[in-house]
C-alpha cells in the first residue's frame, strides 16, 4: 500500500479536523498501531463457501430465503450451520446499548437520512478504496437510486428497536455478507488486473471498518451539526450497534472501534492510503447529486420539485471545501437556508416517543419512495 500525503489536508483543514474538534481529541494523541495487512485481509471463510454455492446453484436459493424470510427448506447444511453460528450472541454484546443506538437511529428520522446520503455516502466517494469496488461491480450503471435504496434499506434493517429487530439484523447482515463475497469473487474473475498495492483486496477488513465509521462518526457528527441532540449513552449505543453489525458482517471484533477515539485513530491510519478521487468517483458523485426522487412525506410540490437543492445544500454545509472541489460538488445559491431551517426545527422541544414514531414512519416512507423509483 502506498501513502498519499495529499490526504494530510483532510486532518489539518478539512472534515478530519472537524471530527477531531467534535471529539475533543488532538491529532498527535491518536493511536497509530495498525497494520497495512488489514487491506489484504477479508471474509475468506464465507468466500470459500460462497464459491461452492455459486458453482452448484445454491446461491440464489440462499439469497431468496434471506430476502423473503422463508423456512430453511432445500438449503445446504453448511449454510445452515454457518448462519446458526451467527445466532450465538457473544458475551461482549450489550443489547441495552444496542437499543439506545437503535432508538437514536429511529428518532433521527429525516435528519439521519440526510446526513447519511449527503455527507457519509457522498463524502466517501472522495476515497478511492470505497469507489473502486462499486465501479468494478457495475454499481455506477445501476444508478444512484438503486445504491441509495440498498444502502439506506440496510441501515434501517439493522437499526430498528422492535421485537423482531434481532432477526432482521441477522438476515440483513447475512445477505450483505453474501453479496460482498460474491462481489469479491466477481471482481477477482473479471478484473485480474486489480491493483492490490493501491486498493488492497476488494472489500477488505480496513475498508469495512472505514464504512463502519461512515455510520458512526459521520452520522453522529452530522446530526450534531444539524442541532439534533443525543445523549452520551445514545452515542455509545451507535458505536456498539455498529460494532455488532460489523462483526456480523465478518470483521473480527478486536479490530472494530468502540468509541470516537478508536474510530478516529483508525480513520486517520486508513486515509493515509487513499488515492485521490478519479473520473469514476466524480461520476458516482454526479449521479448521486442528480438523483432527486420526490419525497412523498413532503406535502408541498415546491419542496418535492427542489429535492436536488435540499441535498446539495446539506452537502455544501457538511462536506469540506477541498472534497467538494475534488468531487465537483456545485455550490448553491443561499446555501445556508436549508441547514438553518433544519437546525431551527431541531431546536424545538418534541416528545421523544412521538419523535421515535415519526422518525420510523418517515424513514419507511422515504425508503418506499426510493424503492418505487427503481421498480
Amino acid at each position: 500500500m502506498f501513502e498519499n500525503t495529499e490526504n494530510n489536508s483532510f486532518w489539518k483543514t478539512g472534515n478530519g479536523k472537524d471530527f477531531l474538534v467534535w471529539a475533543n481529541i488532538h491529532e498527535e494523541n491518536l493511536i497509530s498501531n495498525y497494520s497495512t495487512q488489514l487491506f489484504l485481509q477479508y471474509d475468506d471463510e464465507l468466500e470459500t463457501l460462497t464459491k461452492v454455492w455459486l458453482e452448484n446453484g445454491d446461491f440464489k436459493t440462499i439469497m431468496k430465503s434471506l430476502h423473503q424470510n422463508h423456512e430453511n427448506k432445500n438449503l445446504p447444511l453448511n449454510y445452515l450451520k454457518f448462519k446458526n453460528n451467527l445466532y450465538h450472541v457473544p458475551d461482549w454484546v450489550d443489547f441495552d446499548l444496542i437499543q439506545a443506538g437503535c432508538k437514536l437511529s429511529e428518532r433521527s428520522g429525516l435528519n439521519g437520512l440526510l446526513v447519511l446520503r449527503n455527507f457519509a455516502l457522498l463524502g466517501g466517494y472522495n476515497f478511492a478504496n470505497l469507489t473502486k469496488p462499486l465501479v468494478a461491480t457495475g454499481s455506477l450503471e445501476k444508478g444512484a437510486a438503486n445504491r441509495l435504496y440498498n444502502t439506506l434499506n440496510f441501515w434501517v434493517e439493522v437499526s430498528r428497536s422492535d421485537k423482531n429487530a434481532h432477526d432482521k439484523r441477522l438476515n440483513a447482515c447475512m445477505q450483505t455478507r453474501l453479496i460482498h463475497s460474491a462481489s469479491r469473487l466477481m471482481i477477482q474473475k473479471k478484473h485480474p488486473e486489480w491493483n492490490k498495492d493501491c486498493y488492497g483486496e476488494p472489500i477488505n477488513y480496513a475498508d469495512m471498518i472505514a464504512t463502519n465509521i461512515a455510520f458512526t462518526v459521520y452520522y453522529l457528527y452530522g446530526l450534531q451539526k444539524l442541532n439534533f441532540n443525543y445523549s452520551e449513552k445514545e452515542e455509545l449505543g451507535v458505536f456498539h450497534l455498529w460494532k455488532y453489525v460489523t462483526f456480523l458482517l465478518g470483521v473480527p471484533k478486536e479490530l472494530i472501534p468502540n468509541n470516537k477515539m478508536e474510530a478516529l485513530s483508525f480513520f486517520h491510519f486508513w486515509t493515509k492510503y487513499q488515492g485521490q478521487p478519479d473520473e469514476d468517483a466524480i461520476k458516482l458523485s454526479e449521479s448521486l447529486l442528480n438523483e432527486n426522487t420526490p419525497i412523498s412525506m413532503f406535502k408541498l410540490d415546491i419542496i418535492k420539485r427542489n429535492m436536488g437543492y435540499i441535498h446539495k445544500s446539506i452537502s455544501n454545509y457538511l462536506i469540506d471545501g477541498n472534497i467538494r472541489q475534488n468531487l465537483n460538488i456545485p455550490e448553491v445559491r443561499f446555501k445556508n437556508i436549508i441547514p438553518k431551517a433544519v437546525q431551527l426545527k431541531n431546536q424545538l422541544i418534541i416528545n421523544t416517543e412521538r419523535e421515535n414514531q415519526e422518525g420510523r414512519a418517515n424513514q419507511k416512507s422515504i425508503l418506499n419512495d426510493y424503492k418505487n423509483a427503481i421498480t
